[in-house]
């Protein structure tokens, strides 16, 4: 009877310790993730340097290194499971939320509509994931029920109707800012990109996992993946570009499909946005096919891979899979009607870093400049593989960088002719990118390494 007690006794502490297992796992759930995305920022850095050969004439050079794609930045408090975009909506339920939330109705009546439960958690859905400029409402409401029939919807919103006025002034003088350095007579493509480029330059991922809108991502500078996709269908619709949201439950994770030029392709600005320095730029997940984007994650482990996502639309134009660009460390330039990326070249012999790639058309590059000099120190005899050479046009000539010095070409073509060296350059000290040139000076970074947070800057001035 004694050891039966205690059997009785053992199943009432494991089905307590479940229960509260099961209460506290969203909070568990998020220190986890947070942990292990610390923890991959941390891999990721280790994996920039491994080793390559050094050349003869090279004989200061030791090891480099190669980035690598980052791990997911995951959103464990996102309900994905809510929405899935492709779904049917229920057209008359979702007009009627569209009203009611726009109004800032306390209860909205959908009696006429005689729809399910399903239906309207199904419409709420793809307007909180759809409608960046709700970004007042929470995702939590209550329904209001006749027999198995949805009568009406009491939503909850994040602030007054006196204080909405004021954050819809925000949010429309945000998008004014964005679209202001728009090109706004270039192509499709050339939109979009400016796009990809804006939000990698001036957002962060929300690492306390609680910015989910548009409004805040714009007023604060961070958000976590459904703000960025909220925020990126916001601002391409500004400028006429037709975007929808991307989901993914697996990956507790969403992004963003573009049509340009009459096809569909995604734009993760999520994944996209893993540069610290402000001269950087990553295109890894710009503008990939379903097909392209399955293969660029195809060697990395299972939980950094997009997959499993649902989407309203397929993407099956391959324009853009291979493109010249995709292994960019710095911004696509373009000047008139050429482009102009830096790309790594994997065959460093003769001192080469990088090579200069321009074109009218950005998936027909061509062979420009060779880019030389110092290579990105990493530490003691170390460095890094990847070139980090940035780009600025100034008074007809295409001026570059190296580690150790700046160099320029005339955009007719011609021989490239070093014009500066930084010198007195110290421990790993290296040039990392372009700020601006203002009176006759121009300004340039100086990091440790590629995520330097500490980074300094320098001017050299200019001479004709």
């Amino acid at each position: 009877m004694k050891g039966f007690s205690r059997a009785i006794a053992a199943i009432l502490l494991s089905v307590l310790l479940f229960s509260f297992c099961v209460w506290r796992y969203e909070k568990l759930d998020l220190i986890s993730d947070a942990t292990a995305y610390l923890s991959g920022a941390l891999d990721r850095f280790e994996q920039m340097i491994v080793p390559f050969e050094p050349h003869p004439e090279d004989p200061d050079t030791g090891n480099g290194g190669e980035n690598q794609t980052p791990s997911s930045p995951y959103d464990p408090n996102g309900n994905y499971s809510d929405y899935r975009p492709g779904e049917s909506v229920n057209v008359s339920v979702q007009e009627a939320l569209r009203t009611g939330l726009l109004a800032m109705q306390p209860t909205i009546d959908l009696s006429a509509a005689s729809a399910t439960k399903a239906e309207v958690k199904n419409a709420m859905a793809s307007l909180i994931y759809s409608e960046p400029e709700l970004f007042y409402l929470q995702s939590q409401y209550e329904m209001t029920f006749v027999g198995d029939r949805v009568t009406a919807l009491t939503p909850k919103y994040t602030c007054t109707p006196s204080e909405l006025e004021t954050k819809r002034a925000e949010y429309r003088a945000a998008l004014d800012a964005i679209v202001a350095g728009a090109p706004i007579d270039g192509s499709e493509f050339d939109k979009i990109l400016y796009l990809h480029d804006y939000f990698v330059a001036n957002y962060t991922y929300d690492t306390e996992l609680s910015i989910r809108d548009a409004h805040t991502l714009f007023t604060q500078g961070k958000g976590v993946c459904q703000a960025y996709m909220l925020g990126l269908i916001a601002a391409a619709r500004e400028l006429g570009l037709e975007c929808t949201p991307v989901t993914s439950d697996t990956m507790m994770h969403a992004w963003n499909l573009v049509k340009i030029d009459g096809a569909w392709y995604h734009v993760d600005v999520t994944w996209d946005d893993v540069a610290t320095l402000p001269t950087q730029a990553c295109y890894t997940y710009f503008l990939q096919s379903d097909a392209g984007l399955t293969a660029i994650d195809a060697d990395l482990p299972l939980v950094d891979r997009h997959r499993e996502w649902a989407a309203a639309v397929s993407a099956q134009d391959p324009t853009y899979d291979q493109a010249a660009f995709r292994g960019a460390q710095t911004p696509i330039l373009k000047q008139g009607d050429v482009y102009y990326c830096v790309a790594a070249v994997q065959d460093m012999s003769g001192g080469v870093r990088g090579e200069i790639l321009s074109g009218t058309s950005i998936t027909a590059m061509a062979h420009f400049a060779d880019v030389r000099g110092g290579y990105w120190v990493a530490q003691g005899n170390r460095f890094y593989t990847d070139c980090y050479s940035d780009l600025i046009v100034h008074d007809g000539y295409l001026y570059y960088h190296s580690g150790n010095s700046i160099s320029r070409i005339p955009l007719s073509g011609g021989a490239s002719q070093t014009v500066h060296l930084a010198v007195g350059l110290s421990g790993t000290a290296s040039i990392y990118g372009f700020l601006g040139i203002a009176d006759g000076g121009l300004q340039y970074i100086l990091a440790d390494s590629p995520i330097d947070t500490t980074y300094r800057t320098a001017v050299w001035q200019m001479t004709p």
